[in-house]
């Protein structure tokens, strides 16, 4: 007898299934490019021809300092010189666009907002490609289908920030791995590193994630490939390493990130603390707070704000450990933002509790390699969140993986209910007087017995010899 194949592997694809899915694809990004271009129109009619440059300011100052040759430098309008604040990624990129359109102009606007559409709608083809890869057609047309129609990520593009971009890094890396995993060459390692790299340089606070994701990958291929993830753990070393190196150069200390790690620290944590980011407090807002940042130089005021912090959390442990705790509830939550919009609540507890919900039948469903997979970012991402501040954009990094697994778990649910609805139902007995057929035994019972008088004097049958 033939094993029945397990019910969480993919049916063989049939010759029609290209056409159905590239048509299912398109449908998706279809939908998904249009509810982008309505935000769009929207942006360009309604609002004033500078409103995505008026916030965040760091941003465009810095992109504008690259243009005109001071480096990456001077974040909060008044020249202060070299900075570390933010990685040199998304500015470099920035200034691309400025050098192109003009600085802060409304076609600069509009050119940033139609690319981060389309790295939008290159994340729903990403998704949808891990989970054809790993899963099943109609997880991955799910799995579009709400990236595509969700109203808080119709507006992710309108973010002046790396959010669009950090966002598509995920599952493009986590693509890699798993090619790493099916062709285990040194070709295979060096792009995943480099890409890696590339990323980190984007969105440094996704670098833990990474290197997890390259240690996954190795310990799969552990067996056929032992020198191709050290490659690739060198090129990601190489080419990350000159911005490490800038900041030992420009500031004479180790700065392997970002310069603002002490200061999102004491925002967080600092008598009034709340758990939200408090935006007053930056250097760009309060003249003390810039005055402190230009006396003692960037370096010096960002070790002085984390002194501060620990100071705090020491003094204050059961008021760190509550604000922690509020916090990790609001990353989850999707309550990051005081005064957000209820919407941003009701996707982001229906993305994670039917998230985690997809790990689980991951792992019931002994895929239990790419349920690590997927839990890795899950797990270390959000760690410097749960002790600075949670806003709903840090969330919408997380959020191509955790909404695949929600299509995930929605398939699963679907498949069970219908199981359900599909198993027969136990026949009950007819009632005796019922017409239905009897057996020949109950027909033979029915049959009228003879006395006792007539069975004595009924002759009886001659009796056999015993055989010798």
């Amino acid at each position: 007898m033939t094993e029945q194949p397990p019910q969480h592997l993919p049916d063989a694809p049939s010759p029609a299934d290209p056409r159905a899915r590239r048509r299912s694809l398109a449908i998706v990004l279809v939908v998904a490019l249009l509810g982008r271009l309505l935000v769009l129109l929207n942006v360009a009619a309604t609002r004033p021809h500078n409103w995505l440059f008026a916030h965040p300011y760091e941003m465009g100052l810095l992109a504008s300092s690259l243009l005109h040759g001071h480096g990456l430098s001077s974040p909060f309008g008044v020249p202060t010189g070299p900075t570390a604040l933010i990685a040199p990624g998304y500015p470099i990129l920035i200034a691309a666009v400025f050098f192109l359109f003009g600085i802060c102009t409304f076609a600069s606007e509009i050119a940033i907002i139609a690319l981060q559409i389309l790295v939008a709608l290159v994340t729903i083809w990403l998704m949808m490609r891990i989970c054809r890869q790993q899963l099943d057609d109609r997880t991955a047309i799910l799995a579009g289908a709400l990236w595509a129609v969700s109203l808080p990520l119709l507006w992710v593009p309108a973010i002046f920030w790396e959010t669009s971009f950090s966002a598509c890094a995920l599952p493009a890396i986590i693509l890699l791995a798993l090619r790493c995993r099916r062709h285990p060459t040194i070709a295979s390692f060096l792009l995943l590193g480099a890409s890696s790299a590339v990323v980190a340089l984007i969105n440094p606070a996704l670098l833990p994630s990474l290197l997890a994701i390259l240690a996954w990958a190795a310990w799969q291929t552990r067996r056929v490939a032992r020198v191709a993830p050290l490659l690739g753990l060198l090129a990601l070393l190489l080419l990350f390493s000159p911005w490490p190196i800038r900041n030992a150069c420009r500031f004479h200390a180790f700065v392997p990130l970002r310069s603002t790690a002490g200061f999102e620290l004491w925002m967080g944590n600092r008598p009034g603390a709340t758990g939200f980011l408090d935006e007053s407090l930056f250097p760009m807002y309060d003249k003390s707070e810039l005055a402190s940042y230009v006396a003692k130089g960037e370096v010096a005021y960002m070790r002085d704000k984390s002194d501060q912090a620990l100071q705090y959390i020491r003094s204050r442990p059961g008021i760190f450990l509550r604000l922690t705790l509020r916090r990790c509830f609001r990353f989850w939550a999707g309550t990051g933002n005081p005064g957000g919009p209820p919407i941003y609540e009701f996707h982001a507890l229906l993305t994670t509790l039917l998230g985690f919900a997809g790990l689980v039948f991951l792992y019931r469903n002994r895929m239990r390699a790419f349920a690590v997979l997927l839990a890795l970012p899950l797990i270390l991402f959000p760690l410097p969140y749960y002790i600075t501040h949670a806003e709903f954009r840090y969330r919408v990094n997380l959020d191509p993986l955790l909404t695949l697994l929600a299509a995930y778990a929605l398939t699963q649910l679907a498949a069970q209910l219908a199981a359900r609805r599909s198993r027969p139902t136990p026949s009950t007995p007819p009632p005796p007087d019922s017409a239905a057929p009897r057996s020949p035994r109950s027909q033979v019972s029915s049959l009228p017995q003879p006395s006792a008088s007539a069975a004595a004097s009924a002759p009886s049958p001659p009796r056999r010899a015993f055989p010798c």
